[in-house]
C-alpha cells in the first residue's frame, strides 16, 4: 500500500510542477456552487492530467516512469476526486443547510467528474480530441436533459433528464449512468497510449 501511495504521490508531483498555474486557476473555479461553472472547470481540469499527455503524444513518456497504465488511469481518478470532493465540501460548510444535504453538491460534482473524465478517456483512446468532443458531449447532455421535465406523471416528461449527468433529475440514476460511461473506457479496451491494445 505504501508504495502506491509513494508512487502516486510521484506522479501527482510531476503533473503539479508542470501544469501548477492551470490546475490551480481551475481549482479555484471548482469552489464556485453553480453546477455550470463546476462543468467547464471540470472539462478543463480533467483535460489538463493524462488527456493532455494523449494529446500531446507524451503519454509514451510516462511509461519510462514506474508506471503501469492502470495506474495512471487510477492516479488521475482519483486525484481528481479528491479535488473535487474537498472543494465542494469546503463550499458547503458555510451554507446553512442539514448536514446530510451539504453531500448532495459533492455527489453532483462527482457524477459530473466521472461522466466526463469517462467520456474524454474514451475520445483520447480513439486518437480523438478528448477535451472537444466531451465538451460536444457535454453540450449535448446539456441539451436532451434540460428539455421537458422529471416529472413522471407530467406530459412533458423526459425520461433522459432522470440519467443525464448535467442536469441529474435522478441522482441514483445519474450516478449509475456516470459510472458506466467511465468504465466504458476499460471494455473499449484503449490503451492510454492513444492507441487500442494489440
Amino acid at each position: 500500500m505504501n508504495e502506491v501511495i509513494n508512487k502516486m504521490d510521484i506522479y501527482i508531483q510531476k503533473e503539479l510542477k508542470e501544469k501548477t498555474v492551470r490546475i490551480l486557476f481551475l481549482t479555484l473555479l471548482l469552489f464556485i456552487p453553480v453546477l455550470l461553472i463546476k462543468t467547464i472547470a471540470l472539462l478543463f481540469l480533467s483535460a489538463t492530467f493524462i488527456v493532455y499527455d494523449i494529446r500531446h503524444q507524451n503519454a509514451e513518456l510516462l511509461y519510462f516512469l514506474p508506471f503501469s497504465k492502470k495506474e495512471l488511469f487510477l492516479y488521475n481518478l482519483i486525484f481528481l476526486s479528491l479535488v473535487v470532493i474537498v472543494t465542494s465540501a469546503i463550499g458547503e460548510i458555510f451554507l446553512g443547510v442539514h448536514f446530510i444535504n451539504k453531500f448532495e453538491p459533492i455527489l453532483r460534482s462527482l457524477i459530473l467528474l466521472l461522466a466526463i473524465f469517462g467520456l474524454q478517456m474514451t475520445f483520447s483512446g480513439f486518437e480523438m480530441d478528448g477535451l472537444g468532443w466531451s465538451a460536444f458531449i457535454v453540450f449535448l447532455d446539456a441539451l436532451f436533459g434540460y428539455m421537458g421535465t422529471t416529472d413522471i406523471n407530467s406530459f412533458a416528461f423526459n425520461p433522459y433528464s432522470l440519467i443525464s449527468f448535467t442536469r441529474q433529475g435522478n441522482l441514483l440514476l445519474s450516478l449509475i449512468f456516470s459510472l458506466l460511461d467511465m468504465l466504458s473506457m476499460s471494455f473499449t479496451e484503449i490503451d492510454l497510449s492513444g492507441r487500442k491494445f494489440s
